[in-house]
């Protein structure tokens, strides 16, 4: 590089000039004073000459070196007066050294932007570059300042160059190009200025590249010389690497090292990582929940790992929220994945909320995941008893392993039973069949499961299917020495009994009682005899129904006899036939068919002519029967009788009784036909149509009168409670009229007679069927109330919620639209629809006049409802609402739910508290009190405290009585001690 001689050229000028102004010799020696740095004698002499643009430069030169108060005001009136001196650039200079000394670097950047390296000598030029350079590192411009500092390294090596490597390396550390800066401040550190710098720096990068080993070794060489400051980023750097090396002891040492004042997200962030580490949970979770922002990168780690911690402490609710947390950003796949199936399996187990489950699976669909799912909410719901969400979940997994298929064939025979026990028999057979499709024929569990599949198919009228399946099981020899296998031949004569194949019913009813079996001997007897009657072998009938009747006589078993007395009649053995039936007079009153039986015998009576004996018996048929069709049958009997004793005003009176009692019906039309007769008879025509008119009656009938005969008289049999006899009149009604005026009731009448006869499946549909009719009449409305109620009890929940919601809409009482709400409310809730539980539930609470009882039996599902959709907070306030009585079935329940999330959330003391308190005042809910003591005994497994945990599990098990149905409090003990035994051996 050239550099200008400016010395010389001044000179030259300053001799060419001396004429007119001072000597030569002045200008040299003020100019020796100035290169000596005596700048104030120098400015003394610069001030003694002429003013001029060199020697005015000089003087102001001397000024700056001099810092004097004056130099601000000097400069610039110099530089107004000689705008364009030669003398600027290094007056610039000058006043940039002293602002950069004063640490101005903005304006010493500005004064150094107005020289030019042709201003300056050539041993100002590495300062010049090395300030212009740091001046914009201080300011922040480091792309401007580094290329300053690489022009300082094209010029001589000066005291500046280490320093400007120095700096580089610094820049490239700060934009994280941490090899690139590692090599310069290897360059720097070669001097001494530089040394304990970029020792740590170095440290530093290698630390930042991954080279661990380096930063322990190096870090820890340089540790105590370090000062404070450094110190910090030290203890910090060797931590960490400590951590990474899997020396969690050594990075807790150093970590401690640290000064934690003036913490920030990061700080936190290392300090939860750090005692996560070495098992210092409580410190751990202290630390992350104070990076109160944690939505980034940095807070999914940390919500991950503060999940983790809870879990440590036994915070399972805290755990399940940080799990949500972490899982709801994609920052880390893994991280998200995983923490989505935490949170899943938590809330499913703490809330019993499968809504996690299904989110996890919709997004990450792998069969093994799946499978495993799957496979635990199947055990889950078992270990619940819930058989159908257990089914549910094993029906999700393709290919069940030994364990899941055992697990699934239990569930479905479970389901199966439940559904058979609430008389739901359809509904069953798929569940049963199930069950033997995946177990060898062979296997008693799949014989078990055929025979109850056989059971249902009988209740639910599939009597044909019925016969194939036990009649499958019979020529196997299935169940060999069971209750079930004896009664295969019964149920099979049963089977075709039902069909009306009477031969193949005959010889499985012999097969049964030839067998010995006392079980269902008598009926067996009886039904054998029934198919000699069904298929007119009335002889042989008789001397069937007498074997019943030898063994098992008993006056008020009246069917056997009195189907005997009716074969006697159709051989035409009359007086046997009355004999048989006068054990009517023996039976008690309300023995089924006792009227029935009276009303045969009076017209056996009759046959024989025994008059007396006829009216006798008609006679006590009318004063005991609580039916009206009997009444009104007596009534016909004696005018029958009194009309063949030629007694007809004692005829008519009977008859006519009839008509009044039960206008418009059969019985009527009989009695009406008897009283034409007689006044023909009399020769009183005239008689008949006077009273037809009296009474309104028609003498002849049309179509819709002998409809309505028919259906009253079905009505009478319904109202008399005789529904065995009303449910095939109602049916004939309803074949003979599908369009019948009656129809809506007709239908209502037989769901009715259905029900009460314990057939619910054949009732609901005919609930269902009265429901659909679109009219304002009573019966319609109950129809309505009954299906719904029905669909309730055959666990038909979206039928029953789509029954109540209709009966809510079109009910005319007010009770029935609060039993609407309440169904509404039941039926979401045991479908699983919980958000609509939920809102039934506030919309029934909102109901003015709401009975206490209902009150909290609807705050009580919303509870259930909302901590099932994890709105776990709602909940558990709602259900300390409740347990304000524990001594209340749902008040009882409540005080364990809030006692079960003290234990979910660590706090074991408090159930301590909390159980004791409950133990006051739980009244008779022995039950949940159990369950309540069961859950201190796991508080105290979980403090480590085994033998109080076993003292008190031992309590239970010795001092609780289980209450009827399916209670699981003693395997739940058993369980829990046989595991405590493990752990206190360990």
């Amino acid at each position: 590089m050239r550099v200008k001689s400016w010395v010389t050229s001044l000179l030259a000028v300053t001799i060419l000039s001396t004429g007119a102004m001072a000597g030569p010799g002045t200008w040299r020696r003020a100019f020796r004073l100035y290169e000596n740095g005596m700048y104030e004698q120098a400015r003394a002499l610069f001030e003694s000459m002429p003013d001029d643009a060199l020697t005015d430069g000089y003087e102001v030169l001397c000024a700056i070196k001099m810092r004097t108060d004056d130099y601000p005001e000097l400069f610039d009136d110099y530089r107004l007066r000689y705008p364009a001196s030669t003398l600027s650039g290094k007056l610039h200079f000058e006043h940039g050294r002293i602002l950069f000394d004063a640490r101005k670097y903005r304006q010493a950047a500005t004064e150094f932007g107005f020289v030019s390296m042709d201003d300056l000598q050539e041993g100002d030029l590495p300062e010049y570059v090395f300030k212009c350079g740091y001046s914009a590192f201080a300011l922040g411009r480091y792309a401007e300042a580094a290329r300053f500092f690489s022009l300082l390294e094209s010029l001589p090596q000066s005291d500046y160059t280490p320093s400007a490597r120095y700096f580089s390396g610094v820049m490239l550390y700060e934009d994280k190009l941490f090899a690139q800066a590692e090599a310069e401040f290897w360059k720097a550190s070669a001097d001494p200025r530089f040394t304990e710098l970029t020792d740590f720096y170095i440290v530093d990068c290698e630390f930042n590249q991954g080279n661990y080993d380096y930063a322990i070794r190096e870090g820890e060489r340089i540790y105590d010389e370090v000062p404070a400051p450094r110190r910090e980023r030290l203890a910090r750097i060797i931590s960490e690497s400590y951590l990474i090396r899997g020396d969690k002891e050594k990075a807790r040492e150093y970590y401690e090292d640290l000064s934690h004042e003036g913490m920030n997200r990061k700080d936190y962030f290392y300090a939860g990582t750090v005692l996560y580490s070495v098992d210092d949970y409580a410190g751990a979770i202290e630390n992350f929940t104070k990076m109160t922002d944690r939505s980034d990168s940095l807070g999914q780690v940390a919500n991950y790992h503060l999940a983790n911690a809870y879990l440590r402490t036994h915070d399972q609710v805290s755990a399940m929220q940080a799990f949500r947390d972490a899982s709801v950003v994609d920052f880390d796949p893994e991280i998200t994945e995983d923490a989505a199936f935490n949170y899943a399996k938590l809330a499913f187990d703490l809330n019993k909320d499968t809504s996690g489950f299904a989110r996890y699976i919709s997004r990450w669909s792998t069969k093994a995941r799946g499978d495993q799912i799957y496979g635990y909410m199947a055990l889950a719901a078992l270990v619940d008893r819930d058989y159908a969400g257990a089914v549910e979940a094993y029906d999700n997994i393709e290919e069940l392993t030994p364990d899941m298929l055992g697990n699934y064939t239990k569930a479905n025979f479970l389901r199966g039973e439940q559904l058979f026990t609430n008389g739901s028999y359809r509904d069953a057979i798929p569940f049963f069949r199930a069950t033997a499709y995946y177990i060898p024929r062979t296997d008693r569990f799949n014989q078990l499961s055929r025979y109850w599949q056989g059971e249902a198919n009988y209740r639910a009228g599939n009597y044909a299917e019925a016969a194939r399946l036990f009649t499958e099981l019979y020529n196997a020899e299935a169940l060999y020495g069971t209750v079930e296998s004896r009664l295969l031949p019964y149920n099979i004569g049963y089977s075709y009994f039902k069909q009306a194949d009477y031969a193949s019913a005959a010889r499985w009813f012999d097969s049964y009682i030839a067998s010995g079996d006392a079980l269902y001997r008598r009926d067996a007897l009886t039904r054998r005899a029934d198919c000699d009657f069904a298929r007119r072998d009335y002889r042989t009938a008789v001397a069937s129904y007498q074997r019943e009747l030898t063994e098992y006589f008993s006056a008020d078993d009246i069917y056997p006899w009195y189907q005997q007395a009716l074969a006697y009649g159709l051989m035409g053995d009359r007086r046997r036939k009355v004999t048989t039936l006068s054990n009517v007079e023996k039976s008690s009153p309300g023995a089924p068919l006792r009227d029935e039986a009276y009303y045969e015998l009076g017209r056996a009576q009759m046959d024989l002519r025994s008059h007396d004996d006829a009216i006798r018996t008609f006679t006590r048929l009318r004063e005991t029967t609580k039916d009206n069709t009997y009444v009104a049958r007596a009534l016909i009997g004696l005018g029958m009788v009194y009309r063949n004793a030629s007694d007809y005003d004692k005829a008519l009176e009977s008859y006519k009784k009839v008509v009044s009692m039960m206008p418009q019906s059969e019985y009527a039309e009989e009695a009406m036909t008897a009283i034409e007769s007689i006044y023909r008879t009399r020769r009183q025509p005239e008689k008949f149509l006077e009273y037809v008119e009296q009474n309104s009656l028609a003498a002849s009938r049309s179509d819709a009168d002998r409809e309505r005969m028919y259906f009253n008289t079905a009505e009478q049999l319904y109202l008399a409670g005789n529904y065995q006899q009303a449910v095939p009149t109602l049916r004939n009604y309803l074949e003979n009229y599908p369009g019948g005026a009656d129809l809506n009731q007709a239908q209502f009448y037989l769901a009715e007679s259905y029900n009460a006869q314990g057939e619910k499946e054949k009732a609901v549909e005919y609930y269902g069927k009265a429901a659909q009719v679109d009219t304002a009449n009573s019966f319609t409305e109950i129809s309505r109330l009954r299906y719904a109620d029905l669909s309730y009890a055959l666990e038909r929940y979206q039928d029953a919620f789509q029954g109540y919601q209709t009966l809510l809409e079109t009910a005319r009482i007010d009770a029935n639209k609060e039993t609407a709400r309440l169904g509404m409310m039941r039926a979401a809730y045991r479908s699983k629809d919980y958000e609509t539980a939920i809102r039934s539930s506030d919309e029934l609470t909102a109901q003015r006049g709401l009975s206490a009882a209902l009150r909290e039996e609807a705050v009580y599902t919303k509870a259930k409802a909302s901590l099932a959709t994890s709105r776990r907070d709602q909940a558990m306030a709602l259900f300390r609402e409740l347990s304000a009585d524990p001594s209340t079935a749902i008040g009882a329940e409540s005080k364990f739910m809030v006692i079960q999330n003290l234990y979910d959330t660590g706090k074991f003391d408090a159930v301590g508290d909390e159980v004791y308190a409950f133990s006051q005042n739980a009244g008779e809910q022995s039950y949940w009190l159990a369950r309540a003591y069961i859950v201190l005994g796991d508080s105290f497994a979980e403090k480590g405290e085994y033998a109080q945990a076993k003292a008190t599990f031992e309590s239970i098990r010795d001092g609780y009585e289980p209450e009827k149905g399916t209670d699981d409090v003693a395997e739940n003990v058993k369980m829990r001690l046989e595991r405590l035994g493990e752990l206190m051996e360990e």
